[in-house]
């Protein structure tokens, strides 16, 4: 146990090495420079997360923080929801995989942000609110700021993550496993539940892992969308804007910590079923 430990703390102690020394230079810029803001002023927003900036046109941080972070949820449900049945037809089924590879292939490599302009052409300022509210909409703030243009870029930005590596954890499930499952018997259902989908997890997982980190990177960016007067991305740029540097370092303190934890959660569940896959081989 103590072995174990004084290995923890060794680990611990490298991995804060780095941000030590960003917080040193951070430290050092702030004294030699008017717009950097001390840490002290940054602190001190984060220790009042529910406090509205003032003379800043934004929400307080933790309002921020909870409508970037529905956002995300809700984009990267629906790239989950939609990647994971693609990535298994594209990993079991060649007909589909020479249909939509060359799509994949051509849409992956576009830039996320670079669809905002078309998912506004599409989807103009719409949103829950105006869809169930019509004109009423602006008295729904919440639902209002769900916008389906964002909602609509952060699916694509985590879609092609999720499908991809399902489909190469599908690609990858041992063939001798399939056929003796239906040597048995087992239906197309059971094959999926029983066999495909236990094989393929670690990697739909990598996926899952993969694509929440791009959808909270971009979440920012898609932030900036006409209309939008809430999230970490629209404070930063308000921020900015006005000169208010520590909201917007606060806001980008915040984002770091929340992208850790998201990995840091999606990497302990794959951990397990990282040492099944392993010990079956």
């Amino acid at each position: 146990m103590t072995a174990r430990l004084t290995s923890w703390l060794r680990k611990a102690a490298r991995g804060a090495l780095l941000p030590l020394a960003v917080l040193d230079l951070w430290w050092l810029a702030a004294r030699h420079s008017v717009v950097i803001p001390s840490i002290a002023s940054v602190m001190d927003v984060l220790a009042h997360p529910f406090c509205e900036p003032p003379a800043l046109d934004s929400t307080s941080l933790a309002s921020g923080v909870a409508v970037s972070l529905l956002r995300v949820v809700l984009g990267f449900g629906l790239a989950a929801a939609s990647g994971i049945p693609i990535g298994l037809l594209i990993g079991r089924c060649r007909a589909v995989n020479e249909m939509l590879s060359p799509s994949i292939a051509a849409l992956m490599v576009i830039s996320p942000v670079a669809w905002l302009p078309v998912t506004i052409l599409v989807f103009g300022l719409s949103s829950p609110a105006a869809a169930c509210f019509g004109d009423n909409a602006w008295q729904h703030g919440l639902l209002d700021q769900l916008r389906f243009a964002v909602l609509a870029v952060i699916w694509m930005s985590a879609f092609f993550p999720v499908a991809l590596n399902t489909a190469a954890g599908v690609r990858g499930v041992r063939e001798a496993h399939v056929e003796a499952a239906r040597v048995l018997g087992a239906s197309p259902g059971q094959l999926i539940r029983k066999i495909i989908l236990p094989g393929a997890a670690p990697s739909i997982l990598t996926g899952l892992r993969l694509g929440a980190g791009v959808a909270w990177r971009v979440i920012i960016a898609a932030e900036i969308f006409p209309g939008t007067r809430s999230g970490l991305g629209y404070m930063i740029v308000t921020a900015q804007e006005q000169g208010r540097y520590e909201y917007a370092f606060a806001a980008i303190v915040i984002i770091g910590v929340i992208g850790l934890a998201l990995d840091g959660l999606l990497r302990a569940a794959a951990w397990p079923l990282g040492r099944w896959q392993a010990a079956q081989r």
